[in-house]
């Protein structure tokens, strides 16, 4: 479904602190999940969100799920600039809220990081409260920012009965790794998360001069002190744009070696306006298997928008900074040294130079790949789409999902269904077709100013 208007207001958050969300083993499979394994309402539900003061928002939910019941949400935040990120309902981008494919770009060693140093967003924290009625619980989430590098997140669950739930996230982006160390007190469980970025070379194997191509292995351990029960799994992932078209298409590779369950899948941007991935599921000790589809299509409004709320590829580093790996050779000549030693340096700077001048053909093909990705990723940046249909089917749950997400009147609406073939139980003999039946449907309407 879409994202709910206090999930918004979180992923706000992280842009405004500039926190990567998509550097985390938690969202290693993120594109696959959303395309695939997404979710569809299952009664009518409607949210009213509000943003009083820059710094305060509040969302009242209702919904028909069984009985009438619904929610209240305060969330408070000290970051800056989120009036400028923050959109209401009618003017909001459409991607921003719907979860779709994920973009990773390379990280280069050379390259600073994102996140600034000057100190602006230490510090900054985010206050969330949700209480459910008429069962009464409560949800809380407290983000804090501790350095460029470092936040703080704890999340609280607390229920009628007496259930409380206490979850700490202690999480470390460098960029180039990220660390996550999590404990809950639910059978006093520990976790840790580890994900790596690989800085790729150019190959003499490759097709495609310009590396911007990007290789991440990831891992998570966990462990319940009370009941001792372990848990484990690794992911690889490769993210990459086809040299002629620029479009990015995405690979990943999950394997849990303690249920032994191994799955794969294929993501790509096949235009602008479609995505299409498969998933492949095999267990290694049962020998059970699946194959998974999903698609989305995209419908684009009349005209362009104006301003996005993404930043253009091309702006996101410097204008004389570039990310080719050839222009990433630091200035030997500038270096402090000694004079002989600075005349080596200066030998050496000119035979770079010399050589630079020696492939400027391979390099002028460099160029033209490199404008090819940042003109398509600018022009889906900047599309104005009003709509998507996603569709989704697995061959071993023999089931199909339908969701369609867009705009209208100022409103963000979310409606799809389910169609699941019924429980072989139920079947009278061998010889007789399983039915199939409308398992979920429902519609989501959200509303914010």
């Amino acid at each position: 479904m879409m994202l709910d208007y206090m999930d918004y207001i979180s992923r706000a958050f992280e842009q405004s602190t500039n926190w990567n969300r998509d550097n985390s083993y938690a969202n290693i499979t993120a594109t696959t999940s959303a395309l695939i394994d997404f979710s569809v309402p299952s009664a009518f539900e409607f949210q009213v969100s509000n943003a009083s003061t820059p710094f305060t928002f509040n969302t009242m939910r209702v919904s028909t799920r069984n009985v009438f019941n619904g929610s209240l949400t305060y969330l408070y935040t000290d970051a800056d600039n989120l009036e400028k990120i923050v959109s209401d309902s009618g003017s909001i981008d459409l991607q921003n809220v719907t979860e779709t494919y994920r973009y990773f770009q390379p990280f280069y060693n050379n390259h600073k990081l994102a996140a600034p140093t000057d100190g602006k967003t230490v510090g900054k924290s985010l206050y969330y409260g949700r209480m459910f009625y008429p069962n009464s619980n409560l949800e809380a989430m407290l983000i804090k920012t501790l350095d460029p590098h470092k936040q703080l997140k704890i999340k609280w669950l607390s229920t009628f009965d007496d259930f409380n739930i206490l979850t700490c996230y202690w999480q470390r982006d460098t960029g180039r790794d990220s660390q996550e160390v999590i404990f809950s007190t639910n059978d006093l469980l520990c976790g840790y998360r580890f994900l790596h970025n690989f800085i790729g070379k150019p190959s003499k194997m490759k097709n495609s001069l310009y590396n911007n191509s990007s290789l991440s292995l990831g891992a998570e351990l966990w462990l319940g002190l009370i009941t001792l029960s372990p848990g484990c799994s690794t992911t690889l992932r490769y993210c990459t744009h086809a040299p002629n078209t620029g479009r990015p298409l995405t690979l990943t590779l999950k394997w849990n070696p303690i249920f032994g369950n191994l799955s794969s899948s294929y993501s790509a941007k096949t235009s602008s306006n479609t995505t299409v991935c498969a998933k492949y599921d095999f267990n290694l000790y049962s020998i059970d298997s699946n194959l998974s589809f999903g698609v989305e299509l995209w419908r684009r409004g009349n005209s362009a928008k104006a301003m996005s709320q993404y930043q253009d590829v091309s702006q996101t580093f410097g204008k004389d900074e570039n990310l080719m790996y050839h222009h990433l050779v630091p200035d030997l000549s500038q270096e402090q040294a000694s004079p002989q030693t600075r005349k080596d340096l200066v030998e050496k700077q000119q035979l770079l130079n010399d050589l630079t001048t020696a492939f400027s053909s391979s390099l002028r093909k460099i160029d033209r790949e490199k404008t090819m990705i940042e003109e398509f990723q600018n022009n889906l940046h900047h599309a104005n789409f009003t709509s998507v249909w996603k569709l989704s089917t697995s061959l071993r749950d023999a089931n199909l999902k339908v969701l369609w997400e867009g705009k209208f009147k100022g409103f963000l609406i979310s409606a799809g269904a389910e169609v699941s073939k019924a429980s072989p139980l139920l079947q009278s003999s061998s010889s007789e077709k399983l039915p199939s039946y409308l398992s979920k449907f429902g519609v989501q309407l959200q509303y914010s100013t």
